[in-house]
Order: C-alpha cells, then sequence, then structure tokens
C-alpha cells in the first residue's frame, strides 16, 4: 500500500522496528533469517522511495487537509546500509562506511589504538548523535540492524554494565521502541536517567506529587498551544512533542533548519511565557535550550536544599546507586556528542571510576571542555566511526556476519 499519509508513514516505521528485531534475534542466535522479513524490508525501501517529491523532500499529508515536507536521509540510508550488510556482509559494510566517509579507516584505526590502551568494567553512552546518526525525527529513528549487532558484540567485552543513557523518554515513542537489540543486553535510560528499563521493570527517581501536577499542568497548556494552526507543525519537526519522566521536550528547529527563525523564536517565546506563569520564582523547572529542542525539566533539591537543574550525571548516579553497584577504580568507557553528555563524564568520576571518553564531534570548544575534564579523552566525527570501533575492540569479530544464516 502506498506511504499518503504521515500515519502511513509512521505505520511503516512500526513495521521496520519488528522486521528488524526479528532478523537481529536470528542472526544473534545462529537460526536461519525468514526469506519473508528481508522481502518485507526491501518493501518499506520501496514505498519510502514511492513518496511523491517536492524541493528534493518527501511530501505526506498530515490528515489535517495540509501536507508536510520530510528529507528521509536517516531512513533510507540505514536501509541501504543494512541491505548492503544483509546481501554481502560486513566486508561490504566497511567498504560502503569508507564511501560515505573517506577517512573512514584511518579513523576507525586510530580509535582502536586508544581504544585497547584498557580493558573497561562498564559502558555508558548517550544514542542519538552518539551510537546512532541524527534522524529528522525520533520516531522514525529505528535502530539499524547492523547498528545492533555492533552494540551487542562490544557489550559482551564488557563484564559489567553496558547503558544507554538519553534525554528521550523510554516509552510512549521513547527509547525502548525505537531499539531493535534484545533486552536485557543494555540498560536502557530515557529522561535524563529519571527512568530505566532493567529485568523487564521500570524504575524511576521519585517525583513529589506537587511537582508532577505542575509538569501535567504545564503539559495541558502545550497541548493547547500546539492545537492553534500556526503551532500545530511544530508536532511533527524533528523531536516532536515528547513526555518524558519529570520533562518534557518540544522541538522548535529540526536539523535541515526547515522551520524560520521568527517563527522558531516565537514558538519559545509562547513556551517561556507558559513556564513563567506556572513557575514565577523557577521553584519547579528549568529550560534549556539546545537550538533545536526546548528541554523544560522538572528542578530537584541540591544539598544545599535550593532548586538545581537536572542533567544525565544526576541520571547515571541514580542508576548505580539503584543497582547498588560501586565503580570507584573500575575503568568505565563513557560516550557523548554534545555538552548536555559532559555531566555523563563528571558523574563517573565522582563516583570514584577511571574514566575512558569518546565524543563525537567537531565542536572545538567542547573539545576543550572535555579534554579539561578527562585526560582519557579521544574525538571522531561520526556515529559509523564510533560504532565500528566498539564493533573492532570485541572479541569475536567473525561471528558477526549473516551471509551464512541464509536459506
Amino acid at each position: 500500500m502506498a506511504i499518503k499519509t504521515l500515519v502511513d508513514f509512521y505505520s511503516n516505521m512500526r513495521k521496520l522496528h519488528e522486521i528488524r528485531s526479528k532478523i537481529v534475534s536470528a542472526i544473534i542466535s545462529e537460526e536461519s533469517i525468514d526469506v519473508t522479513n528481508l522481502k518485507t524490508l526491501e518493501h518499506i525501501k520501496l514505498e519510502l522511495e514511492d513518496i511523491p517529491k517536492e524541493k528534493n523532500q518527501f511530501k505526506l499529508k498530515t490528515g489535517l487537509g495540509k501536507s508536510i515536507l520530510l528529507e528521509l536521509d536517516y531512513e533510507l540510508g540505514e536501509l541501504k546500509k543494512d541491505n548492503i550488510f544483509l546481501k554481502y556482509g560486513r566486508d561490504a559494510l566497511k567498504d560502503q562506511l569508507q564511501k560515505e566517509n573517506p577517512s573512514f579507516n584511518e579513523d576507525v584505526e586510530k580509535g582502536l589504538v586508544f581504544l585497547k590502551k584498557r580493558d573497561y568494567k562498564h559502558f555508558v553512552t548517550d544514542r542519538d548523535g552518539t551510537v546512532s546518526n541524527y534522524c529528522g525525527r525520533y520516531q522514525s529513528s529505528i535502530q539499524p540492524i547492523y547498528n545492533a549487532l555492533c552494540l551487542l558484540q562490544f557489550q559482551k567485552s564488557i563484564p559489567g554494565k553496558s547503558i544507554i543513557l538519553t534525554s528521550a523518554p523510554l516509552f510512549n515513542i521513547g527509547l525502548a521502541d525505537i531499539s531493535v537489540q534484545p533486552e536485557g543486553n543494555y540498560i536502557l535510560a530515557g529522561s535524563k536517567g529519571r527512568e530505566m528499563l532493567l529485568d523487564g521493570k521500570t524504575h524511576t527517581y521519585p517525583i513529589e506529587p506537587e511537582q508532577q501536577q505542575k509538569l501535567d499542568t504545564l503539559n495541558h497548556a502545550i497541548e493547547n498551544l500546539l492545537k492553534r494552526p500556526k503551532y500545530r507543525l511544530f508536532r511533527y519537526i524533528g523531536s516532536g512533542l515528547q513526555y518524558k519522566f519529570g520533562q518534557t521536550t518540544l522541538a522548535r528547529q529540526d536539523k535541515n533548519n526547515s522551520i524560520s527563525e521568527k517563527k522558531s523564536l516565537k514558538l519559545k517565546k509562547k513556551i517561556e511565557k507558559i513556564i513563567k506563569d506556572l513557575d514565577p520564582n523557577a521553584d519547579y523547572f528549568s529550560l534549556e535550550d539546545t537550538g533545536k529542542d526546548l528541554e523544560i525539566m522538572l528542578n530537584i533539591k541540591s544539598d544545599k536544599n535550593s532548586a538545581e537543574e537536572f542533567d544525565k550525571g544526576h541520571g547515571l548516579k541514580f542508576i548505580f546507586n539503584h543497582l547498588n553497584e560501586n565503580i570507584s577504580n573500575e575503568h568505565v568507557l563513557v560516550c557523548g556528542d554534545t555538552s548536555s553528555d559532559v555531566p555523563l563524564v563528571s558523574a563517573a568520576q565522582e563516583l570514584g571510576a577511571k574514566v575512558t571518553t569518546v565524543f563525537v564531534t567537531e565542536d572545538e570548544k567542547l573539545k576543550k571542555r572535555v579534554k579539561n575534564l578527562c585526560n582519557n579523552a579521544f574525538f571522531v566525527s561520526s556515529p559509523n566511526i564510533l560504532i565500528y570501533m566498539l564493533f573492532k575492540y570485541s572479541k569475536n569479530q567473525n561471528s558477526w556476519n549473516p551471509i551464512s544464516l541464509f536459506l
């Protein structure tokens, strides 16, 4: 069936998640890959390519009598790489990654020399922009098969905990809904670590009833704002509207800057007014503007009993404390790509860990900040370089090849 609307598109993305999950499970179980699943994967790719185009973007109806233009570089690009991997194997995938980045092989080898200086007990990483390429929309950033297998192979070489910690929610179009690796290999932590999935159960950082009531009121006000025609589009770009545990995210721009700066800043002013009306003394909320997203977070009480913004460092400490895991003097690898990931490094250090960090960035200011915080720091230019470094670090690379699993 042709993809004509956003509803059709996201229905296909849910199907893509299901199919990729099945194929990953077959590969790691060394079972034959169901040819029907391979055909479905190819069919999804063809349907995406057949979406009508306008101005070099894909045009879909929103169901509101209007249309929206999308770029599908992530969705189609990752389907292409999965197809190469499944049909021709790991070496062919590596050749494709080299074509996309001429310095790929050289950068991977340099990174591998850096990584192999130590054996790591625990692994903590951000997702988007770090171990996953950026996508125009979070809910269609379904994890590729090759990506899941790289991370799974690396996780096998880590004796302790492996954690993916992101700002996105855990469920309701969250981290668990776009990940295709089997549950249990990684601890999935959403909402900057306020919530995590462990042994099939969700564990959360405590929120006081009064705080939750304030957040519910805020969310209701944002919903009403987005019902207005001039602001409705912000629900569909970039991160969209995400209700997280103790936090709400609203996109004001996407990675292609498809929204005018004037319109984007007007939305920001509206959100700032909503927050100011609800919380005039800034007792409950902190607002972070990433340039793309407006992150509205419930504050926590600091050691001095004053309001303090909740960051990923607080989340990491909550997770290790909840696990009753002492990481003092343990080697911990921490990976990130933006300033919001820096607290992961400092939190691990404050817990006594010997931290090694890899950041995916070309931002010199961020590099300097990370270097000043951690002596053992390395930088790469793309998530694919980091992913392949992690894979190459693992002990049993030859097992990672699907060709022998075909009928």
